[in-house]
């Protein structure tokens, strides 16, 4: 889980390249049902990688993946990704640790199924992705260091603790890479037979209007829901072929 504004240029190429690669993503739907990774997902970044091998989850408890969940996590080439349930609903119902752990909480866990793909899959992203590293990357430089001050990602993070100019000038950065998880996360949801009205349009209805605000990571939910809306039918298209 990763508000100013939402990069419009970036918002504008994802759903450029989402469309351009279309006829892959329905070409390779039988190939991803082998958990492969999907020619329709980004490649993996190769910026400058950080250590997170002390990053906390407090609370945290193993959690048996379900195959649904495995099949996302091949889709976009990270099949090592680890699940844990959290103990409380204090940190929402899903987030990322870095390096590759998705935490669900109990309530999120009784959700219908294709709105917990909808959280599961935009989590997935977000590890793929690496917006771990993205972010470390990004507050170092805002704050006038090299990228490359620290191996540590936590020490990279930790440079918005008191400043909220910071945040504030990274907010524009954490929506775009909500807005990434949103879109791919649907997708992957939909291999695996849910479409966006059933999964991420179910979820922010029922969130609520949630988000938005300055120097916040998610843009309101209605942003959210209206920036989805070029990816439907793909999504349906997905979902129809995927296999049970």
């Amino acid at each position: 889980m990763h508000a100013l504004v939402i990069d419009p240029l970036r918002h504008r190429l994802c759903r450029m390249l989402a469309a351009a690669l279309f006829p892959c993503l329905l070409a390779g739907a039988n190939r991803a049902h082998a958990a492969e990774p999907a020619t329709w997902f980004p490649d993996a970044p190769t910026f400058t990688r950080y250590d997170w091998s002390d990053t906390p989850c407090p609370g945290c408890a193993p959690l048996a993946a379900r195959a649904e969940w495995r099949r996302m996590a091949g889709l976009a080439g990270v099949p090592g990704v680890r699940f844990r349930i959290a103990s409380n609903e204090s940190l929402g119902p899903a987030y990322a640790v870095a390096p590759d752990i998705v935490v669900l909480s109990p309530a999120a866990l009784r959700l219908e199924a294709c709105q917990l793909a909808f959280l599961v899959g935009h989590e997935i992203v977000h590890i793929a992705q690496r917006h771990f590293d993205e972010d470390a990357i990004a507050l170092s430089v805002m704050s006038g260091k090299s990228a490359r001050w620290t191996a540590r990602g936590e020490d990279a993070m930790q440079l918005t603790d008191g400043n909220f100019g910071l945040a504030l000038h990274a907010a524009h950065l954490w929506q775009a890479q909500e807005a990434e998880a949103d879109w791919l996360g649907s997708l992957l949801a939909a291999a695996c037979g849910c479409d966006i009205e059933a999964g991420a349009l179910a979820w922010f209805r029922l969130d609520g209007a949630s988000g938005g605000g300055l120097a916040a990571a998610h843009a309101e939910s209605d942003t959210r829901m209206r920036q989805l809306v070029p990816y439907i039918e793909m999504a349906r298209r997905l979902a129809a072929r995927s296999p049970d």
